[in-house]
């Protein structure tokens, strides 16, 4: 059964989404465009998500050792999805996004998660992407966020613990300074963390030239301790490869290591 009636009807004759090119944001919008990016996102799913949906599910990662090794089908579902330009299109123009209506990106993306829910993890990085847009420093976006909407490196959100789960109160994770110059990187002040992640999605992969976590920790107290509760948490950007101010990779790898893959009932890809 197609999805794409489904969707129109939702989009159209329920939301009625052509009337948010009324909006000034959005003028430039039409059902002609809308049409389009669904046009676009169904083809890619038919074609690189949908016929490798079985395949995902019986080669399920494995690590060697140093790498996570994915089926061919994945890499090249993740490079199409990126240059559809759908990690980017709510964004503005000038940073090479379609500024496109949050409504009809999600609809969007209902044909990738239909064809091969295991196959994307646009999501974790959009999101990374349009956290650090918010609240990032200028230098932040451009060498982490805009790379991230490009496709060139992706994005995670590492919250979960193996003692604490998602339990926010119970994070055990502690940053501290990285030496007494830790405030002048150009790219925010530096700290080292300790801990443990679990549960992390898409936290390893050779898919793009690098990987960001968004790694919450505490920083601990004036006594070296942490505090109790949600107090004190912080939210880190964490690259798997080392990058410089200018967004290129040094040839240094982070001290990010993978302890082992989560090998799930019913979803494997």
């Amino acid at each position: 059964m197609s999805l794409r009636p489904t969707v129109d009807f939702l989009l159209y004759d329920w939301l009625n989404a052509p009337a948010l090119g009324e909006r000034e944001r959005f003028a430039d919008h039409s059902r002609e465009t809308f049409d389009a990016v669904l046009d676009t996102c169904e083809r890619i799913a038919r074609e690189k998500y949908a016929p490798f949906n079985r395949l995902v599910d019986t080669q399920e990662p494995h690590f060697d050792g140093e790498r996570v090794i994915l089926p061919q089908a994945t890499h090249d579902a993740q490079k199409a999805y990126a240059a559809s330009g759908m990690l980017s299109a709510a964004q503005d123009y000038e940073v090479g996004g379609m500024q496109l209506p949050y409504t009809v990106e999600a609809a969007a993306n209902a044909f990738f998660a239909m064809a091969s829910v295991s196959m994307g993890s646009g999501m974790l990085t959009t999101g990374n992407a349009n956290l650090l847009m918010v609240h990032g420093t200028e230098a932040q976006k451009n060498v982490f966020a805009l790379n991230e909407f490009s496709g060139r490196f992706s994005g995670t959100m590492c919250l979960s613990e193996p003692q604490a789960g998602s339990s926010l109160s119970d994070v055990m994770t502690r940053a501290v300074p990285d030496g007494a110059d830790f405030e002048s990187d150009p790219l925010g002040p530096r700290y080292r963390l300790t801990g443990n992640k679990m549960w992390i999605s898409a936290g390893e992969h050779e898919l793009t030239e690098n990987i960001i976590h968004l790694v919450l920790a505490k920083i601990p107290d004036d006594k070296g301790k942490l505090v109790p509760g949600t107090r004190g948490i912080s939210l880190f950007i964490v690259p798997k490869k080392m990058v410089n101010a200018a967004g290129e990779l040094t040839g240094e790898r982070n001290d990010v290591a993978l302890a082992g893959l989560n090998h799930k009932c019913g979803w494997r890809g």
